[in-house]
């Protein structure tokens, strides 16, 4: 670990400041702060559009949030954070399932990508509404999303114009693409993907890098994400430390 529990909680209420921007103009957004948790869900069906994070070890917080997630009538995906992981084995009585820790990481903007080309060929663009059908099929392969998955998927898309996604393209087709949320000064990534017959060729490296500096030059001190084990590889190739594990907990809707 590289900074103390407090500071890495700051940098996850943060990080989750800069979630709530994509609920802007949802219809449907409910978002809920307590003691110890937070919420930001919507109407969807799935949970991982419904996004909750537990960050105390009393009991009434985990009460409270479930009570939340009820009232909502929407199923959430719950991240553990320090002394939270004592729910766990209360979690898992009321149906939840673990799915293990996924890293959360940080990247303090730096002069490392100051001589930092696109490599020749791609190019990057930031995308808009009408590109919204080439991202979904992206999104639907790279992260198993069914049809109805995308539909609840869209009313979070260009939600806020600190919403940036960006597409790097190769002889005008998209092999990659990555959303990154302005927040103050810090800029949360969220939805890499690149397409299965794209990957192999570095193409999410060459986006990544770019985004990095180009935020960078906009003014962003420290970036966040949330890694899976597969991504993680080449966040810590582009220079990211992994501030802690949060476990992530879910349940179907009932």
């Amino acid at each position: 670990m590289h900074t103390s529990y407090e500071q890495r909680l700051e940098f996850l209420q943060q990080f989750s400041d800069g979630l709530e921007l994509f609920s802007t103009n949802h219809p449907d957004a409910k978002i809920s702060h307590g003691d110890g948790w937070r919420i930001c869900s919507s109407n969807s069906q799935f949970a991982m559009l419904n996004n909750a994070l537990l960050y105390s070890a009393r009991k009434e917080a985990l009460t409270e949030l479930i009570a939340t997630i009820a009232a909502n009538q929407a199923p959430a995906g719950i991240r553990l954070a320090g002394p939270a992981i004592v729910h766990t084995t209360a979690l898992a009585e009321l149906g939840y399932t673990n799915h293990g820790g996924g890293p959360f990481m940080l990247w303090s903007a730096d002069s490392s990508l100051d001589n930092f080309t696109l490599r020749e060929g791609l190019t990057i663009r930031r995308l808009v509404p009408t590109d919204s059908d080439v991202m979904n099929q992206i999104y639907a392969d790279v992260y198993s999303m069914t049809p109805e998955m995308i539909a609840d998927f869209k009313p979070f898309q260009f939600a806020t114009e600190q919403d940036y996604t960006w597409g790097l393209f190769k002889d005008n087709e998209m092999v990659s693409l990555v959303t990154a949320v302005i927040y103050k000064d810090t800029v949360g990534i969220w939805n890499m993907g690149t397409p299965t017959i794209h990957q192999k060729n570095g193409y999410g490296s060459e986006l990544l890098r770019w985004v990095m500096k180009t935020h960078t030059g906009m003014g962003t001190k420290n970036f966040f994400l949330h890694a899976t084990t597969a991504g993680k590889f080449l966040y810590d190739k582009c220079g990211w430390i992994t501030l802690d594990y949060l476990p992530y907990l879910s349940i179907k809707k009932s």
